[in-house]
């Protein structure tokens, strides 16, 4: 294990205090004060440089799937995956000292946000984008407009000085999000560990690619846990796979499967090994 990962001296994450992806950082590094170092560009720029040990970014949520820009940004597996952890989502919206829900008509947050309350806003608010749920938060406050509102967590409607107007406005009440931890080294296998391994694969184009890249997973014995599509940027019409595995990719098992896999492919990157977390089964 590396000493950065095993005992970070700096962790960023994207956005102000307050953000779910703050409190994802202080869970999975409590010993070090965590700081904002901006957009998750900047995150991944900083862990990428050398001015931070740690980057903690939002991947994939119960009810919004993949994060995309988070995809994107460690697709290449430069900066591997060392840390996951998950927690719950509990949406509110937020708003000035006496606003009201009937009276707001813009609501600000970060688009997955928006994705994942879709049954609240039901196409009657002005939807704003904002760069985090916190900095929605903080966008509201500045404003002091009581028909903009913000959905964010209660953390930062505390922060920012507002108002809980609704407590939960998520479209399931099981709505969690998973975060990584990425860093300029990987973690080395240990025994005792329940690993996962994080991979990105790109199939050839013909038909049944798919099935015959994954294949070796199923006679090697390596269990397959999630797999997600999505477009390949830049190249209409052609998909990725995102795929998580238990163990850890220098296991000789799992590494014999790898290796089948990456004659099957176009492409395979591992995109990190990690421990395992524990999922929470809900609010």
């Amino acid at each position: 294990m590396t000493d950065a990962a095993a005992e970070p001296r700096t962790v960023a994450y994207p956005g102000a205090a307050g953000s779910y992806t703050s409190e994802a950082a202080e869970r999975l590094y409590p010993q070090v004060e965590a700081e904002s170092a901006g957009s998750f560009a900047d995150v991944h720029r900083a862990v990428a440089e050398g001015r931070v040990d740690i980057g903690v970014l939002p991947i994939e949520n119960t009810l919004a799937g993949i994060v995309a820009d988070t995809c994107d940004l460690i697709a290449d597996g430069e900066l591997p995956i060392v840390a996951e952890t998950v927690i719950h989502i509990p949406h509110c919206l937020c708003g000035i000292a006496g606003a009201t829900t009937a009276g707001v008509r813009r609501i600000h947050s970060h688009p997955v946000a928006l994705a994942q309350c879709r049954t609240f806003l039901n196409g009657s608010y002005e939807e704003i984008g904002a760069p985090t749920t916190a900095d929605a938060a903080r966008i509201v406050a500045e404003q002091g407009d009581p028909s903009w509102a913000a959905i964010a967590s209660p953390a930062a409607a505390r922060r920012f000085g507002l108002e809980i107007l609704e407590s939960d406005i998520s479209d399931h009440p099981d709505n969690m999000t998973r975060f990584v931890a990425i860093s300029r080294e990987g973690l080395p296998i240990a025994e005792g560990v329940p690993w996962k391994t994080a991979l990105r694969l790109v199939t050839g184009h013909q038909p049944g690619a798919l099935h015959d890249a994954i294949e070796p997973f199923r006679y090697h014995g390596v269990n397959m846990v999630s797999l997600h599509s999505r477009p390949i940027p830049g190249e209409p019409w052609r998909y990725q796979f995102l795929i998580d595995i238990e163990g850890h990719h220098a296991d000789p098992q799992v590494a014999r499967a790898l290796d089948d896999v990456r004659g099957r492919s176009a492409l395979l990157v591992v995109l990190g090994s990690f421990p395992a977390a524990e999922r929470p089964t809900g609010p």
